[in-house]
């Protein structure tokens, strides 16, 4: 979706996105607070869409600026003085740093995969709970 056509709305948008509050990013698209500003969000289709593209833009560009710091780390962490204690500590440094941008990538993609599990159906919970489910000791 490209810009919004009025100004305002766009400034409004891109304050929105990148976190502020429905009032502060409405002073900051038009100058003044408006009491209506969260009702106007909130009945603009198109002001809504176009939040959301902002948002998945700014994720991945973090997600980007994320990948490129693990492996500036890694470089840093490769390329120390080992005959150092001064460079095993930054080699260290670099690489406890570098994995744990890593997990925290790896956990918010789980987050973001993640499903419920299906509710059991009435004959499974019976064959697994119910009294003829098998025991441990069978």
């Amino acid at each position: 979706m490209p810009e919004l056509q009025h100004p305002g709305w766009e400034a409004f948008a891109q304050a929105r996105a990148r976190g502020m509050a429905v009032t502060e990013a409405e002073q900051v698209a038009d100058g003044k607070r408006c009491r209506g500003a969260r009702r106007r969000t909130e009945r603009s289709p198109e002001i809504n869409r176009r939040l959301a593209e902002l948002r998945v833009q700014r994720e991945a560009l973090r997600k980007a600026h994320m990948e490129e710091t693990i492996e500036a780390l890694v470089a840093m962490a490769e390329g120390a003085d080992l005959k150092t204690g001064v460079g095993i500590r930054e080699a260290r440094a670099a690489r406890l740093e570098a994995h744990r941008l890593s997990a925290l990538l790896a956990r918010r993609h789980e987050a973001e995969t993640w499903e419920p599990p299906r509710p059991m159906t009435e004959a499974e919970w019976e064959a697994k709970y119910g009294p003829d489910a098998p025991t441990a000791s069978d």
